[in-house]
């Protein structure tokens, strides 16, 4: 735990909370006691999970998209393409969206909560990988 620190939820997090997976629920609800804040969420997040509710029927759809929107999504400034230029280019073999969602999480001193193994190479981040 860092204090005063605010978590931002990665895309893997913010499906598994759609999805009502109960151990990622449980691993949520216990952060909140050093996290109480309102968890954030990038804005490739927010573009990724609207993405994949293409293919949702319309109820399951409509819900989704009431949930996503319980979350702030964190907005980007030119400072976020200039840390995403650093880890771009030395982490060039990471997925672009995990180096965006990284660069957020540098820029806004935000430790980012992630399900998402690939995220253990950015060293630069403050990350909880459940």
């Amino acid at each position: 735990m860092v204090l005063g620190m605010m978590l931002i939820f990665d895309t893997s997090i913010v499906i598994d909370l759609d999805r009502r997976q109960k151990s990622i629920i449980e691993k949520v609800s216990n952060l909140k006691v050093d996290y109480p804040e309102p968890p954030k969420i990038s804005f490739i997040s927010y573009f990724e999970f609207i993405y994949g509710l293409r293919e949702k029927h319309i109820h399951n759809k409509e819900k989704s998209l009431a949930f996503i929107e319980n979350f702030e999504v964190v907005q980007t400034t030119k400072n976020t393409a200039h840390i995403l230029s650093i880890l771009k280019q030395k982490y060039g073999g990471q997925h672009f969206s995990d180096l965006f969602i990284a660069a957020q999480a540098i820029e806004n001193g935000m430790m980012l909560v992630t399900s998402d193994r690939d995220f253990e190479k950015i060293e630069e981040m403050n990350k909880i990988i459940m």
